[in-house]
C-alpha cells in the first residue's frame, strides 16, 4: 500500500529535538486498522531503509508472539489448526508475576530459534512475526512506540486467551505435553479486545482506535 496522503495511516521520517532522525506515525482515518498500520510501516521501511540482510542486531531481543503470528506461520500455511501444536514448536513461556508471556523460542546462546547465524539473517523470513515485521531499525516517536506496543500487547493477550480456551476444551493444561505451566492462568484474566470479535484470520481488520487509550488516540490523529 502506498505510504501517501490517501492511506489511512502515515509513517514518515522526522527529526527529533536531539538532532537524531527517526520515524513518526499519524492516523489519517478514524477507521484505520492494524493491517493498514503494518502496511504503511512496511512500505516506509522499503522506501527508507537499506536491506538489513547480514545484520542480526534485532535477532537477540525479546519477541512477543501475537495472534497474527499463528496465521503468518508455516505451520498454519501447511494446514495446521491448533495453537498448542504451533506453540510447542515455536514458543518459550515465561511468567512475570501472574502474567504469562509467550515469545519466540531462543537457542542456548540467546539467539532467535529462526536465526541463521552463519548468514546473519532469518531462516524463516517469509513467516516472520508481527513483532519482527513492525520492528524498524530507527528511533521512533513516543506515539509510534506506544501504538506498536499497544498492538503487540493486545495481540499477545488475544493469543493467550484463545490458547487457554483451546486447552480447556481439550482437557490440557499446557501446550507442551505432560506439563501444566498454564494451569494457574485463567482465560478470564485476559479481557476481550479489538481482536476478539473477529475470526482469527481477520486479525488485520481490528480497529486501531479500539486498541489505544483516548489520550494516545488524540495524539495519533494530531497533524
Amino acid at each position: 500500500m502506498p505510504n501517501s496522503a490517501k492511506a489511512s495511516v502515515r509513517v514518515f521520517l522526522t527529526e527529533f529535538a536531539d538532532g537524531l532522525f527517526g520515524y513518526d506515525v499519524q492516523v489519517l482515518d478514524e477507521n484505520a486498522t492494524v493491517g493498514a498500520y503494518l502496511a504503511a510501516l512496511e512500505d516506509f521501511q522499503a522506501q527508507t531503509l537499506a536491506d538489513c540482510r547480514g545484520c542480526d542486531g534485532c535477532c537477540h531481543e525479546r519477541a512477543p508472539l501475537t495472534l497474527a503470528d499463528f496465521y503468518y506461520s508455516a505451520y498454519y500455511q501447511r494446514g495446521g489448526q491448533k495453537l498448542a501444536e504451533w506453540l510447542a514448536e515455536t514458543a518459550d513461556l515465561q511468567f512475570f508475576g501472574p502474567a504469562a508471556d509467550l515469545t519466540i523460542a531462543r537457542t542456548p546462546d540467546g539467539d532467535c530459534k529462526f536465526l541463521d547465524t552463519a548468514a546473519k539473517c532469518c531462516a524463516d523470513h517469509a513467516h516472520r512475526t508481527f513483532t519482527c515485521r513492525s520492528h524498524c531499525c530507527l528511533p521512533k516517536s513516543e506515539r509510534a512506540e506506544a501504538l506498536r506496543a499497544a498492538i503487540i500487547n493486545a495481540g499477545e493477550d488475544e493469543l493467550l486467551r484463545r490458547l487457554l480456551a483451546e486447552l480447556a476444551a481439550a482437557g490440557q493444561e499446557d501446550f507442551l505435553p505432560g506439563q501444566a505451566r498454564l494451569a494457574r492462568v485463567k482465560a478470564a484474566d485476559y479481557a476481550p479486545n479489538a481482536f476478539s470479535a473477529l475470526p482469527g484470520e481477520r486479525w488485520a481488520e481490528a480497529k486501531l482506535a479500539a486498541l489505544v487509550d483516548a489520550a494516545l488516540w488524540r495524539e495519533l490523529l494530531a497533524a
